[in-house]
């Protein structure tokens, strides 16, 4: 068995003080100061992330969108330059690869950032794909990508940046140096808060994840390992592959139809274009325990009139709601979906059952007052 890679950032990591983990075939910080602590700090102020685990593939040329239009759900012929979508892969039969973000870097130019523990699997679908026409480079090993998220980003990233770095519109990208160095600017992320991903050489993250924890200091930024990506995300409601994504899930079922741009020949596309017809055989709901104690964890079964009728994929205590959430596959036709919310359900925990609720997802949403904070430090 392979040893865990690590990040250029690994000795920072150290200094700060993080408690490491393996994710995804690296050796990852999953905290600093502690989760609870870094999640109010995003939702609050401001996070610092290393995501250089993170793939990325550069593709470009004359049949550059060809391969991007066979490959991906979401239309990339619908991108201008300077913007980026979200974006699934599939296979034949509508089962989830992965999940990505394509951003258009010029005319014939693209970059995809995929997830860290699909990179290999991903490059060689893309590379039977390609057959050779589109110009295709996996740069994963030499770059690295760091991300700031909550509401001081563009305050803590103005003083740093040498361009207008607030002007970047959400799901928009740019090139220009922050802190000195040049870097592809994405005003995208994974919490549910405003935000930017940097992706910069590998030389260069060192200095500039320290920079920017410098230029953020007197607004309360923090950085955040993986145990707040994670409770960030779910709180967000937004997907985990290997969670509520993987290739026995479509995602229809996933409810990503937004991201699914039929009428076109790509791969997937029928199977996909059947479950539109003929409904889905599960969908992802939100789940409130109601006593606000128990968690239910992934794997758990949950049971509608005493019936099993689908399993927990993630749940955890959101820090920010003060209170347990989860998402779960339900089996069609035995839990109404989560817009439909209110379905009392049950959650077996270790031997018993738990009183849930069917809510409406997200669970937080960014500027609605009803997700005001209830956590305590």
């Amino acid at each position: 068995m392979n040893a865990p890679k690590r990040t250029v950032l690994y000795d920072l990591h150290q200094r700060l003080g993080a408690r490491m983990t393996e994710f995804g075939g690296f050796t990852m910080p999953v905290q600093y100061s502690g989760i609870i602590e870094e999640h109010v700090a995003v939702r609050s102020a401001a996070g610092l992330f290393d995501l250089s685990h993170m793939g990325e593939f550069e593709i470009s040329g004359p049949h550059a969108l060809e391969l991007l239009e066979r490959a991906l759900t979401n239309s990339a012929a619908r991108l201008a330059e300077g913007r980026a979508q979200y974006t699934i892969m599939c296979t034949e039969d509508g089962g989830t690869i992965d999940d990505l973000i394509v951003y258009r870097l010029g005319a014939q130019r693209y970059m995809l950032c995929v997830n860290a523990s699909n990179i290999a699997r991903d490059r060689e679908w893309l590379l039977e794909l390609n057959g050779g026409r589109a110009e295709f480079k996996d740069v994963s090993d030499s770059s690295s990508l760091v991300a700031v998220q909550g509401p001081r980003t563009v305050a803590i990233l103005e003083r740093i940046a040498e361009f207008p770095i607030g002007a970047i519109v959400r799901f928009g990208v740019a090139s220009g140096k922050v802190a000195g160095t040049r870097c592809v600017v994405a005003r995208t992320g994974y919490t549910g808060e405003d935000g930017f991903e940097l992706f910069v050489d590998n030389a260069a993250a060192v200095r500039l994840f320290e920079a920017i924890l410098n230029a953020g200091a007197g607004d309360g930024i923090k950085p955040v390992g993986l145990g707040a990506r994670d409770t960030l995300r779910l709180e967000a409601s937004l997907p985990l592959y290997g969670h509520e994504l993987n290739a026995a899930t479509s995602p229809l079922e996933a409810g990503l139809k937004t991201f699914v741009k039929l009428g076109r020949d790509f791969v997937g596309a029928k199977a996909l274009q059947t479950q539109v017809a003929n409904g889905t055989k599960k969908h992802l709901v939100g789940i409130q325990t109601d006593d606000g104690k128990v968690v239910a964890r992934q794997g758990y079964t949950i049971l509608a009139d005493g019936i099993a009728a689908g399993v927990v994929t993630s749940g955890t205590f959101a820090p920010w709601l003060g209170r347990p959430i989860a998402m779960a596959y339900a089996s069609a036709g035995t839990v109404t979906p989560s817009n439909a919310s209110g379905q009392k359900i049950e959650i077996e925990v270790r031997g018993r059952r738990a009183a849930a609720t069917i809510i409406k997802m997200p669970f937080y949403r960014r500027g609605d007052p009803r997700f005001d904070s209830r956590a305590k430090l």
